[in-house]
């Protein structure tokens, strides 16, 4: 039996979330989303393996995708950057850079924009994004508020789909 032909047995998908269809030694109420939240994540184990719920709701729908390829090509991301919202229209395979590129403002972010900071030697804001691992200068600015215009365009160009301006 595959891990597909597993989900579909034990789960069904509604509200965004998977519910197990019939409860079963510690499984829990089958009235509740399946799992635990951990890390941001909701967290299923079935035969004592733990899966993160939206890989899981990712190959309910998609039959042919390969759970078991966890390479950097293989991710599964949430387009909103809510990582409980399993909303099947919210998922959507990304590459490690891609996922990358959909991440929120950093927590350590003083600039008040993503991808801008100030550059002491030059005393200008700097606009720098970065694409597979890869920086790409947008240059120096004088005004912030134009060194996160420019940052926003160049997130557009680079991350297309993926560019995350928050």
């Amino acid at each position: 039996m595959t891990i597909y032909d597993t989900i579909i047995d034990l789960f069904e998908y509604r509200d965004n979330n998977l519910y197990w269809k019939v409860t079963n030694k510690g499984r829990g109420d089958i009235s509740k989303p399946a799992g635990n939240i951990n890390k941001g994540y909701r967290r299923i184990r079935i035969n004592g393996k733990q899966y993160r719920a939206h890989r899981l709701i990712y190959l309910m729908f998609n039959e042919q995708w390969d759970i078991t390829d966890t390479s950097q090509d293989n991710s599964i991301d949430h387009a909103d950057n809510d990582k409980l919202n399993n909303s099947i229209d919210n998922l959507r395979v990304a590459t490690h850079s891609q996922q990358q590129a959909n991440r929120g403002e950093q927590k350590n972010n003083t600039s008040g924009g993503s991808n801008v900071y100030w550059h002491e030697a030059a005393g200008k804001w700097c606009v720098q994004v970065r694409m597979n691992k890869e920086p790409h200068s947008g240059g120096l600015f004088v005004n912030k508020e134009d060194a996160i215009a420019k940052a926003i365009q160049l997130r557009n160009e680079l991350h297309g789909e993926f560019a995350h301006h928050g």
